[in-house]
């Protein structure tokens, strides 16, 4: 049987209301992560995460009111990731997970997972980078990246239609990593109709926005962009 390990780097106050540094915390990750190295689990996978978990309690649409302490400390895990490599011997390094809706979108994201392991090529020829990626813990962390609501159609199909904006972002995302020269007219389109909404009347309410009964609605795409490698 094989295992691997899970770090989520969570600036927290433990059971005596203590909260330990961020150099405390990262000192603490650097010690546990080279005794797994050293006992042989397979892989370290890192938690990311974006943005102050405390600063976002005061938005108009908080989606974390009531923790205390950061989330996650580890906002750059392509960084993060070489520094792990570095101080290890065996282990290989994952992400679980980076979001390709925050931080630069899936064009930024690729582009840096890519130099990654391009970095990783000369420090060490036989260890992997595992990329895990999503749209992202919590929303608050990608809103400042652009990814709200556009129009009223949009606002009334929100959250399903940020399920199909990830979709959208994800075959740009592996397209890119795979080396494809794309531009966003290769890309899919998102079209929206009843078995994208958990109930008639949530997709009721999105035609409504659309000014009719439609059976089909077209979004624009999220991402615009001529042909990039």
């Amino acid at each position: 049987m094989e295992f691997d390990i899970f770090f989520s780097i969570s600036q927290t106050p433990d059971h005596n209301g203590f909260t330990p540094s961020e150099a405390e915390m990262f000192a603490n990750y650097y010690e546990q992560l080279e005794a797994a190295d050293r006992l042989g689990f397979g892989v370290a996978w890192i938690a990311q995460a974006h943005l102050s978990t405390q600063t976002q309690q005061s938005n108009s649409r908080p989606v974390v009111p009531h923790w205390k302490g950061e989330v996650g400390l580890c906002t750059d895990f392509p960084q993060l990731a070489l520094e792990s490599f570095r101080r290890t011997e065996r282990i290989d390094v994952g992400s679980a997970v980076v979001s390709i809706l925050a931080s630069g979108g899936p064009i930024a994201q690729a582009e840096r997972m890519a130099n990654t392991v391009q970095f990783l090529s000369h420090m060490d020829s036989n260890r992997k980078l595992h990329v895990g990626f999503s749209a992202g813990r919590f929303e608050f962390m990608a809103r400042p990246y652009g990814i709200t609501p556009r129009n009223e159609v949009e606002e009334a199909a929100w959250p399903a239609l940020r399920g199909q904006i990830f979709m959208e972002a994800s075959e740009i995302f592996l397209r890119l990593l795979r080396g494809d020269i794309i531009s966003s007219e290769d890309i899919r389109s998102t079209v929206l109709t009843r078995d994208n909404f958990r109930s008639d009347e949530d997709w009721s309410a999105v035609q409504g926005a659309a000014g009719g009964q439609a059976d089909e609605i077209e979004i624009d795409k999220r991402y615009q962009f001529e042909e990039i490698s």
